[in-house]
C-alpha cells in the first residue's frame, strides 16, 4: 500500500547483477591501469576537480513532519565538503557533464557503512544519466574506452544515450551558477523514494568569458569565492508514480511539473580561497560513496547498487597504488 499519496519503491534485481558488478569493477580496475601506468590514479569518472569547498548545510526549521527523515529529522547544521568536477573532459573548454559532490560530517544514526558518521550526496548537471541501469552503464563504457566502430555502433543501437549526452554535455558559466540532480533514487524513510536536487540561489553569478580556457571554470570557481558567499537549495522530489518515475531506469526524468520539489537544507558556501596549500591534495583523496548513508535514505536502483561495490572497490585500488 502507497503511504502519504506516494507508491513504495519498486525495486528489480537482477539475477546476474553480482557478476556483473564484479565484472565491472576488474574493466574500471584494467582501464585504470593502463591510463595511469604510473603515479597517482584519478577517478574514472568526474577525475578532474575545479576544486573542493568548505560549507555548511542547514536543515530548515519549517519542515512539515512528513519530510522530517534521516539527516532531515531536526533542525541543525552540519559541517560540509563539497567537490566540484568534469565528468570526462580534459580542460573546461570542453562540453561536458558536471559534479557536486557533497560529504556531510558528524551525522548520527544507523548508517549503511559500518561505523560511518558522514552521509554523502552524489550529483550531475543534468536530470537523467546517459544509461538506463548497471549493465548498460558497463557496456556503454566498454564501448567508449574501445573507442572508434565499437562507440559510433553503441551509439546507433541506443539512439537515447546518444541524445541524453548531447544534451547533458554543456559549456556553463560556473559550478556554483547550475543545478544539480541526482539522478538515481533513494529511499526517503518507510515505503517512499525521493531524487535530490540542488539549485543555486546565490546573487552573484560568473559571466562566459568570450574566449574559454582551459580553466575558465576553475578560474570562476575561484573568483567568486573570493568576492562573496555562494549558496544552494538542497531540496527532495517524491516518487509519485511509479509507471512514469522509474527507479530502474536512470534515463527517464522525474518531471517537476509531475512532482514537486521541496526544500529541505540550505547549503551556504562561505568566501574562502580555494587554492589555499593543501586543499589541491584533500580534494584527490576525498572519496565520496551514496552508501555512506542513514538507512532511512538507501539508494535504490541498479546503477546505485553496483555503485556501493564499485566506489568502494576503486577508492581501495587508487588509495594502494598511491601507498609508497
Amino acid at each position: 500500500m502507497a503511504t502519504a499519496g506516494h507508491p513504495l519503491a519498486e525495486e528489480t534485481v537482477d539475477p546476474h547483477e553480482t557478476a556483473e558488478t564484479a565484472d565491472f569493477i576488474e574493466f574500471l580496475k584494467r582501464a585504470s591501469a593502463q591510463r595511469y601506468p604510473t603515479g597517482i590514479v584519478r577517478r574514472f569518472n568526474q577525475a578532474r576537480a575545479a576544486g573542493c569547498v568548505q560549507a555548511e548545510f542547514t536543515v530548515l526549521d519549517t519542515l512539515p513532519k512528513e519530510h522530517r527523515v534521516g539527516v532531515f529529522s531536526e533542525p541543525r547544521t552540519y559541517q560540509a565538503w563539497i567537490r566540484f568536477a568534469s565528468a570526462s573532459s580534459q580542460t573546461d573548454r570542453e562540453k561536458d557533464v558536471r559534479g557536486m559532490s557533497i560529504k556531510l560530517s558528524g551525522v548520527s544514526g544507523d548508517n549503511l557503512t559500518a561505523g560511518e558518521t558522514r552521509q554523502d550526496f552524489v550529483l550531475n548537471s543534468h536530470p537523467v544519466l546517459v544509461a538506463a541501469n548497471s549493465k548498460d552503464f558497463f557496456a556503454l563504457l566498454k564501448a567508449m574506452e574501445a573507442g572508434g566502430a565499437q562507440r559510433a555502433l553503441y551509439f546507433i543501437a541506443h539512439p537515447r544515450s546518444a541524445l541524453i549526452g548531447l544534451q547533458s554535455r554543456q559549456n556553463q558559466t560556473s559550478h556554483l551558477d547550475i543545478p544539480y540532480w541526482s539522478t538515481t533514487p533513494y529511499l526517503f524513510g518507510q515505503g517512499r523514494a525521493v531524487k535530490y536536487i540542488a539549485r543555486p540561489c546565490s546573487q552573484t553569478k560568473s559571466a562566459k568569458p568570450s574566449t574559454l580556457t582551459d580553466t575558465y571554470m576553475h578560474d570562476a570557481l575561484r573568483a567568486h569565492l573570493q568576492r562573496s558567499d555562494a549558496c544552494f537549495d538542497f531540496m527532495i522530489q517524491f516518487q509519485t508514480d511509479s509507471r512514469t518515475m522509474p527507479i530502474e531506469d536512470a534515463t527517464v526524468e522525474w518531471k517537476e511539473r509531475d512532482s514537486t520539489y521541496h526544500p529541505v537544507a540550505r547549503i551556504h558556501i562561505p568566501k574562502q580561497d580555494i587554492e589555499d596549500p593543501g586543499r589541491t591534495k584533500l580534494c584527490e583523496e576525498a572519496g565520496f560513496n551514496p552508501w555512506n548513508c542513514l538507512t532511512e535514505h538507501r539508494p535504490l536502483g541498479s546503477l546505485n547498487r553496483a555503485r556501493r561495490e564499485i566506489y568502494r572497490a576503486m577508492a581501495e585500488f587508487r588509495h594502494r597504488r598511491a601507498a609508497p
